[in-house]
C-alpha cells in the first residue's frame, strides 16, 4: 500500500514496528536469490480448469520501486500469494499474501521436453495437490508512444482472437510505478473480451521523463497520449475504449477525461474526492493511531503537517513551522526527514505540483460513465468521506451515469482486511470477492463483455 514519505519517517522515528509471524505452520526453507529476468520465465497464465485461472506476474510492492519485483501470484478468484524460490523450478507460498516466514503451500513448476514451463503443481496444507497448465488467452505487444518529448514504454495485453476489443488504460497510483503494477486489478477484463494497456510512469524503466516534477495535468496528458494511440489501432474498437486506476489515478482520470471527452469509461478504485493534502492527513491519523502512538503525540505530528502545508501553499508562516519542527525534532530526538529545515528544498516544489489539487471542479465537469470504488477500511482515501465528496461534485454538475461503491471489509487495495493498516497488508489474503464482479457487471451493461472459453 502506498504511503507518504511523511507517513513512513515519522512512524519509523516514532515507534518500533514488529514482524507478524505464522503460527503452527513449518518453518520456512531459505530463500533464493533470483534474477528478475528468471523469474520473468514463470510469468503468465494458467489454467486450473474450464474457468478457473491465475496470473503469475513481477510485483513490487513489498520491495519497493527501487528494487526488482517478486513473483506474485493472483487467482482470479481473489487469492494473493508471493512466491518464495527455495530451488530450481521449486516455489513457496506463505499463510498472507507475502509472509516468508513459514510454509502454507509448495509450488512447483514442470516442463516439456524441449525445456519451455508448462504447468505447475500447487500443493497446500490439507488439500490434494491442483495443476494449473499455461494458458494461450492472450497475445502481449511491446512498443512506446510519446506525449510531447517524453516517451512512455507500454505494454498491449490482448484477448487471443481477431476481432476488434474494446480496451482500458492502466492508470498508475502514487509513486515510480511500471506497467505492470496495476495490471492485478484489471486483468481478469482480459478473458471478457477488453484489451489492457499499461505503460511505465513517466521517468520508470523504459519511459522518459520524471514523474516527481510532474502535475496531475500533466500525468492527465500521458493518458490522453495513451488514448490516442490505442485509436491509431485497427484491433481496437475506439468508441470503447475506457480508463482503471488505482489510488492518485483518482485525480488524474477525471482531467483527463474531461479533456478527452470520447472515453467510453472511467473505473476509479480507491480514487479521492478531497485534494491530496487531506488524503495524507487523514492517513497520517490513521496509521500512526494503529501503531500505539500516543494522541498527544499524533495532534503534534498533523499541527506540523498543516504548517508545512500552508507554508507550501502560501510562502507564509516559516517561523511558525519551523518552531514546531524544532519541537517535534527534540521530541524524537533527530530532526524528521519528512519535514524540510531549509526553504529551498526540493519537497516544497513538489508538494505545489499536487498536494493542493482539488478535484471538485474537474469532477462537476466530467460526463464520461463513471464507476468509482472505496474500500470501507481504508484508512487513506476515507469511504465516507471521498464518496461523498464524489457524490456531491458529480450532482453538482449534472452527472447522467455514476455509480458509487463502497465494498464491505475491503482496504485501499481492495483486499479483505481486519483494520485497513500498512502493518496488516502482509497478512491478508485476498481481493473482496465484490471488487471483480463489481466492475465486469457495471461494464457489461456499458460495452459488450465476450468472456473467453
Amino acid at each position: 500500500m502506498r504511503r507518504t514519505t511523511i507517513i513512513g519517517v515519522v512512524l519509523a522515528a516514532a515507534v518500533a514496528g514488529g514482524a507478524v509471524l505464522a503460527r503452527n505452520r513449518s518453518r520456512a526453507p531459505t530463500v533464493r536469490a533470483v534474477d528478475e529476468n528468471v523469474l520473468r520465465e514463470y510469468t503468465g497464465v494458467y489454467r486450473w480448469g474450464p474457468d478457473a485461472f491465475v496470473y503469475l506476474q513481477l510485483w513490487n510492492e513489498f520491495t519497493g520501486f527501487d528494487k526488482p519485483g517478486q513473483l506474485v501470484a493472483f487467482d482470479e478468484s481473489g487469492v494473493i500469494r508471493v512466491l518464495y524460490p527455495t530451488g530450481d523450478d521449486r516455489f513457496f507460498a506463505g499463510p498472507g499474501v507475502a509472509m516468508p516466514s513459514s510454509v502454507e503451500s509448495r509450488v512447483d513448476f514442470q516442463r516439456d521436453s524441449a525445456g519451455r514451463i508448462n504447468s505447475l503443481t500447487w500443493a497446500s496444507d490439507g488439500a490434494a495437490p491442483r495443476t494449473a497448465r499455461r494458458a494461450d488467452v492472450e497475445k502481449r505487444e511491446d512498443v512506446r508512444f510519446a506525449n510531447g518529448d517524453v516517451q512512455l514504454a507500454r505494454t498491449l495485453i490482448a484477448p487471443n482472437a481477431t476481432r476488434r476489443h474494446a480496451a482500458v488504460i492502466l492508470v498508475h497510483g502514487s509513486g515510480a510505478e511500471n506497467r505492470e503494477f496495476i495490471l492485478p486489478f484489471a486483468r481478469f477484463l482480459v478473458r471478457r473480451g477488453v484489451a489492457v494497456l499499461g505503460y511505465d510512469k513517466r521517468g520508470v524503466n523504459g519511459s522518459t521523463g520524471d514523474w516527481q516534477a510532474a502535475s496531475f495535468e500533466l500525468l492527465a496528458g500521458d493518458v490522453i497520449a495513451a488514448f490516442d494511440y490505442l485509436k491509431t489501432r485497427n484491433d481496437i474498437d475506439a468508441a470503447r475504449i475506457g480508463l482503471l486506476g488505482v489510488s492518485q489515478a483518482g485525480w488524474v482520470m477525471p482531467l483527463a477525461a474531461v479533456r478527452a471527452r470520447d472515453v467510453a469509461f472511467l473505473i476509479s478504485i480507491s480514487g479521492a474526492g478531497v485534494p491530496p493534502a487531506e488524503t495524507t492527513i487523514d492517513q497520517a491519523q490513521n496509521e500512526m493511531a494503529a501503531r500505539g502512538m500516543k494522541p498527544q503525540t499524533v495532534a503534534e505530528v498533523v499541527a506540523l503537517m498543516k504548517l508545512q502545508y500552508r507554508f507550501a501553499r502560501t510562502g507564509e508562516g516559516w517561523d511558525d513551522y519551523a518552531a514546531a519542527r524544532g519541537a517535534l525534532a527534540a521530541q524524537m530526538g533527530q530532526p524528521p526527514a519528512a519535514f524540510p529545515g531549509t526553504r529551498d528544498a526540493p519537497l516544497w516544489q513538489s508538494m505545489r505540483l499536487t498536494y493542493f489539487f482539488d478535484p471538485a471542479a474537474t469532477l462537476a465537469q466530467l460526463r464520461t460513465p463513471v464507476l468509482a470504488i472505496f474500500g470501507e477500511l481504508d484508512n487513506n482515501i476515507l469511504a465516507k468521506k471521498n464518496s461523498a465528496a464524489w457524490e456531491a461534485a458529480l450532482k453538482a454538475g449534472g452527472h447522467p451515469d455514476y455509480t458509487l461503491r463502497v465494498l464491505s471489509g475491503a482496504n485501499h487495495y481492495q483486499w479483505e482486511a481486519k483494520a485497513g493498516n500498512n502493518a496488516e497488508m502482509q497478512t491478508l489474503q485476498r481481493f473482496v470477492p465484490e471488487y471483480f464482479t463489481t466492475i465486469e457487471q457495471w461494464l457489461a451493461k456499458r460495452i459488450p463483455l465476450i468472456r473467453s472459453p
